[in-house]
């Protein structure tokens, strides 16, 4: 049977090289623009390609014209590759004119950058989407090459029209691949809230019978997950049951949100599942459907008293089968109904203090904090968390926990917050030594009401930290104080330099509609950076009442060239709990590979932890300040690329376009949805486990480069 794996490379369309670094050509000589090239020629203009790429240029055109009348088809691919992760709307007449290339790699290559077009961090006008749908569903239609239709099928779920779903869900009824291809490109779709026609779902249930290939299989079940609607049920209960596991992890987590009680007796039964990751999505499920239940005697509460067989399993020292069911729950919460299962299994996690092993009695702490954090939500107050981990959550992360619990209280259906005693309680931890608490609580208080949330707010506003005065900036805009308008557009002067707050300046000045600010804002248009310029443009839109483009900027040329990192570099991260080996994709993203192997060597992430972990998803480390919000002071750009985010691939975290540093994420299971949109740079070939065991603190000591 073909492996899921292999199932994704093919039903992502087109694998071509890709590389930003110069490569030898395939054969002596190449015809390139009416004349023979010799390979250094077409290495030097590869390079070219390469140097327009990374300054987001088009060269007054000539990336276009490459990409369109070029004689040598690697030329033309590698432009349309350049033009892709450039992302202008501009350039969609010269994508679609590729689609008639009569190299069938290019035309693949064209149409790969028509998807990433239709995923462009800033929206696209209707008349480009227009224009690229037509070109889609007419060229598909006549296409005879197998691998230019699937990267065609694959575009059209990026895209994601009304018409381009009714194609797709033609194409649910033509056999082979073309079937999985349809399923994942309509369950991307769906997750553009583009409406799925109803005639699909018996579409979509006929791909997922048991005799027909694990891509095609998982593909139906991806799609079926990710319409929520009620149309999908039936199915997600039969795929429940499929003989692969990531499969029966999709149709778990679909039935969260579209289940009923008696679905609980399903997700039950997956509580028992060998596979952890369907044990994560069965407990997820249940914690949701117990939301909705309107009476005591809740059957999907009544299954989660069944993971006190996860907590002996952490105690014996599974992490993954013992810890990730049990931090999904904690993540996801529990109705007022719910307390007694949390405080049971935080009884239960006692016994893990006696343990011989350093590193269970550390999981049981911290495992201890997050059920702690989940009785905070529903009381309302911080209470559990201050004497929560066994001795062993130091006072800031608990503090952290808590807070933030308070915070996904506020936006409950029943909130249990009272603003004015919270506000009172918290409001000292604003002055916390420890900057997570600091956050924490500014971000709390956000979501309070009353001056005394204001004026514990202001004082954080003229913080050195730039990260916690944008928090302080986007809280006072929730609360309404317009009075703060003047110190924040001065911290719209530090956004120009420090990419990542910018989206969320931006953001607070147009909540506050300062007026004031739009020649601050005007001048971020200017900027060579992608995300200070879309977060520009869409306050503008807000504050002018008319909608504001961003257009593309070039960047300048960098004076020295990045030194890539070898053909078989790779990265071997130590943890607590093992290694694991990452081989980097050094062709298909060079700089990325490049930023994080000469990070390794500089001991950069010796010591830092995974400060996020979301079971079944991602394990996600590399940030200095450990709570998402560093890097290492500077920024790289996007390399997307034709790489599918398989089981143990590792993409790099942004907070926008071109945002990329040093944090990055580890997949526990296939996400299509993150193809095309995060680079990915890598993929664990040795360790997996130790990924899968990884939770939230889990510390990082050391992070070698190889060779």
């Amino acid at each position: 049977m073909r492996s899921l794996l292999a199932s994704l490379l093919l039903l992502s369309g087109c694998a071509t090289w890709t590389s930003s670094q110069p490569k030898a050509a395939a054969s002596n000589t190449s015809q390139t623009g009416g004349r023979t090239a010799a390979p250094t020629q077409q290495r030097s203009d590869i390079q070219a390609i390469a140097d327009l790429e990374d300054r987001r240029s088009l060269g007054d055109g000539r990336l276009m014209q490459t990409a369109i009348t070029e004689r040598d088809p690697l030329l033309r691919k590698r432009a349309f590759l350049a033009l892709a992760r450039i992302q202008d709307p501009n350039t969609a007449g010269a994508m679609t004119e590729g689609l008639s290339d009569p190299d069938p790699g290019v035309r693949g290559e064209a149409a790969f950058a028509i998807g990433i077009l239709g995923l462009s961090w800033a929206p696209l006008a209707d008349d480009v989407k227009t224009r690229l749908t037509n070109a889609l569903l007419e060229k598909e239609d006549a296409e005879t090459d197998g691998t230019v239709k699937m990267a065609m099928l694959e575009a059209m779920g990026r895209v994601a029209t009304p018409a381009l779903v009714e194609r797709l869900t033609d194409r649910l009824s033509v056999a082979g691949d073309v079937q999985g291809r349809a399923a994942l490109s309509l369950g991307v779709a769906a997750r553009t809230k583009v409406p799925m026609p109803a005639r699909a779902f018996a579409a979509l249930a006929l791909l997922l019978k048991k005799e027909n290939p694990i891509g095609t299989r998982f593909g139906g079940a991806f799609a079926l997950l990710q319409t929520k609607r009620d149309l999908a049920r039936p199915y997600l209960l039969v795929c429940a049951g499929d003989e692969a596991s990531e499969i029966r992890a999709l149709c778990a987590k679909g039935l969260g949100d579209i289940g009923t009680d008696i679905d609980a007796v399903t997700l039950k039964r997956l509580l028992d599942d060998p596979d952890y990751r369907v044990v994560v999505e069965a407990t997820r499920s249940l914690a949701k459907l117990s939301n909705k239940c309107k009476s005591a005697a809740c059957p999907a509460l009544g299954a989660l008293a069944d993971l006190s067989f996860r907590v002996e399993r952490l105690v014996r020292g599974d992490s993954a089968g013992g810890g990730q069911p049990l931090l999904a729950l904690a993540q996801q919460g529990l109705p007022a109904t719910g307390k007694a299962v949390l405080q049971s299994l935080r009884t239960q996690l006692v016994a893990a203090k006696t343990a011989p092993d350093q590193k269970i009695k550390r999981d049981a702490g911290n495992l201890d904090c997050r059920l702690a954090a989940a009785l905070d939500r529903i009381s309302g107050t911080l209470t559990e968390v201050m004497s929560c981990g066994h001795g062993l959550v130091d006072e800031p992360r608990r503090l952290q926990l808590g807070l933030q619990a308070l915070a996904a209280a506020t936006k409950d259906a029943k909130s249990p917050i009272d603003p004015v005693t919270v506000t009172a309680e918290i409001g000292s931890f604003v002055f916390h030594t420890d900057g997570r608490v600091k956050l924490a609580a500014v971000e709390l208080l956000g979501e309070l009401k009353g001056p005394a949330a204001q004026e514990k707010v202001r004082s954080q506003l003229l913080a050195t930290d730039a990260v916690l005065a944008a928090a302080a900036a986007a809280s006072s805009a929730k609360l309404g104080d317009k009075t703060q308008i003047p110190q924040i557009r001065q911290l719209a002067q530090k956004a120009l330099t420090q990419v990542d707050i910018a989206p969320t300046i931006a953001e607070a000045l147009s909540v506050l509609d300062a007026k004031d600010a739009i020649g601050d804002l005007e001048a971020w248009l200017k900027s060579p950076n992608a995300t200070i310029r879309q977060s520009a443009a869409e306050a503008l839109t807000r504050l002018k009442g008319t909608p504001v483009l961003a257009e593309r900027v070039e960047k300048p040329m960098e004076g020295t060239r990045v030194q890539y990192a070898p053909q078989n570099a790779k990265l071997v991260v130590t943890t607590e709990k093992g290694e694991f080996e990452i081989s980097l994709y050094v062709e298909d993203a060079a700089l990325t590979s490049a930023n994080l192997f000469n990070l390794a060597r500089k001991g950069f992430f010796r010591g830092l932890t995974f400060h996020r972990v979301v079971p079944d998803f991602v394990a996600q480390g590399g940030d200095p300040r450990g709570d998402g919000n560093g890097g290492p002071g500077y920024t790289i750009r996007c390399e997307i690329n034709h790489k599918p985010y398989g089981r143990g691939v590792v993409g790099m975290a942004l907070s926008g376009k071109d945002t990329g540093g040093s944090q990055f994420f580890v997949t526990a299971a296939p996400q299509p949805h993150l193809d095309g949109r995060y680079t990915a740079f890598g993929e664990v070939t040795k360790g997996q486990e130790v990924v899968d065991a990884l939770l939230e603190g889990d510390q990082i000591t050391e992070v070698r480069a190889m060779p």
